[in-house]
């Protein structure tokens, strides 16, 4: 299972999803709203024990 997590340039987490394509809009959402950061995306890769 993955999740993804949004994070700054300083790679601080902003917000954790389960969806890729929600994790992208809102970095891209982020970077738009606030021009002093940058933001992306990370994929986190759960494993089940």
């Amino acid at each position: 299972m993955s999740m993804y997590q949004v994070m700054d340039e300083e790679n601080h987490c902003i917000a954790t999803f389960y969806h890729f394509q929600e994790a992208v809009v809102t970095a891209q959402d982020f970077t738009v709203w606030d021009d002093e950061h940058y933001y992306h995306v990370e994929e986190l890769d759960l494993q089940v024990v």
